[in-house]
């Protein structure tokens, strides 16, 4: 959807859906908002309808671009109940087969990074992890003033952070050359890869504010209060620094392996902003601010051999699944963890109960909230059922020290 500031049709779209919206108030008495909108806050109103993507693209002239009309109007336009009046006076049947969504690639890499949790039962009496790194990665972290003893591994995300970066995984599929891994700009993103950043091709993408806010709210209404949220977000993970180790592994036709080690305490992200405007002499006819974000490469390293689907509406598949947008990070994690073993097509995954505690909730079980942890689990493989990614699961006594244990069904076709 668009608004724009001037008249661009004499068509009288909007009275004629107002009197097909008459027609309802008596069977849905909240047709009177959407009314009450349509009359005092858009001054015009057209529309363009896409048969092949049955879609309609809204073109809404409002009284005026202050805040509060365009967040009323935003609002009435993502509800069901105004494409179906426009499907009526267009004659269109609804889709009675669902389309397929498509999917987008997550590295894999960046997947075991946003898991990594530490098990205590794991834990030998070796060095700490400040002492087993190198000394340009103990310099960086002295830098910033982390003590030694807080310095923790992989990419720790707050649930609103997971959906960010589920977000631009999928802005940087849709916007990468991702067919020919040979080829210049695979999954580089829509400008020129940086090479200067992090030493190495980096990803780069350039995106308005409203599409990704667009993608972290799975295709619902946005208002003003979305864009500045999501934009605190990505100002927020731009200031992290993350400890990020892996291990990269290239196989020959021989048998021959190569072993390529990372290891770098950096942000995973850097923010800029694009201006872009364009006109005709001395006259300015369009201007668009655009965020420009170089993606740490782990986005994108050995993303055509280790990677992991996950279906284009993912963002709104879960929020529905959860019943809320405050999604916990324990469903997340979850989730996470479980399509991982689907892209390693192990279909029957086990683990120690204990273990998966820890794996979803590390900070809550080293703070003795046990009984939390189980609460919100048990939400979350509700959640991840309602997905279709887990079929069913049971809880059985480990063969070897009887404790309890975890067996996953995965649904094998899920997309």
């Amino acid at each position: 959807m668009k608004f724009t500031k001037k008249f661009r049709t004499q068509l009288k779209v909007k009275d004629l859906i107002i009197v097909h919206l008459q027609l309802l108030i008596k069977t849905r008495p909240e047709v009177e908002e959407v009314i009450d909108v349509f009359k005092n806050y858009i001054k015009d109103i057209k529309y363009k309808y896409d048969k092949e993507q049955a879609i309609f693209d809204w073109d809404v002239t409002p009284i005026d671009n202050s805040k509060e009309v365009i967040d009323k109007i935003t609002k009435v336009m993502a509800l069901d109940i105004v494409t179906g009046v426009v499907q009526f006076i267009e004659g269109v049947r609804p889709e009675t087969t669902p389309k397929p969504v498509g999917s987008f690639k997550r590295a894999g890499h960046l997947t075991d990074q946003i898991l990594k949790y530490t098990y205590p039962k794991d834990k030998s009496p070796q060095l700490s992890i400040f002492d087993s790194l190198l000394e340009g990665t103990k310099k960086d972290i002295e830098v910033v003033e982390v003590e030694n003893t807080e310095v923790v591994e992989g990419i720790k995300l707050t649930p609103s952070e997971t959906k960010v970066i589920d977000s631009l995984c999928k802005l940087l599929h849709n916007n990468s050359q991702t067919l020919d891994t040979k080829k210049e700009g695979y999954y580089t993103g829509n400008l020129s890869p940086d090479k200067r950043t992090f030493g190495t091709t980096a990803p780069k993408l350039a995106f308005t504010l409203y599409e990704l806010t667009k993608e972290y709210k799975g295709g619902e209404a946005i208002s003003g209060k979305d864009v500045d949220n999501v934009k605190q977000i990505l100002t927020d993970l731009n200031s992290k620094k993350f400890l990020i180790r892996y291990t990269e592994t290239t196989k020959g036709k021989k048998g021959e392996w190569i072993k390529k080690e990372y290891e770098a305490f950096r942000s995973i992200l850097f923010l800029d902003l694009a201006t872009l405007r364009y006109g005709v002499g001395d006259i300015e006819e369009y201007k668009k601010k655009e965020q420009v974000i170089v993606l740490h490469p782990i986005f994108r390293r050995q993303i055509d051999s280790k990677f992991i689907l996950y279906p284009n509406d993912i963002n709104r598949r879960i929020i529905l699944a959860y019943g809320s947008h405050n999604v916990s990070d324990i469903a997340l994690r979850l989730r996470d963890y479980l399509l991982k073993e689907l892209s390693l097509k192990h279909y029957k995954p086990e683990i120690m109960l204990d273990r998966l505690y820890y794996l979803v909730a590390e900070k809550w079980m080293r703070e003795s909230r046990k009984k939390k942890v189980k609460e919100y689990t048990d939400k979350a493989l509700e959640v991840v059922t309602g997905l279709g990614i887990l079929e069913n699961y049971k809880i059985v006594p480990a063969k070897t020290t009887g404790e309890p244990k975890v067996v996953f069904t995965l649904n094998k076709d899920f997309k």
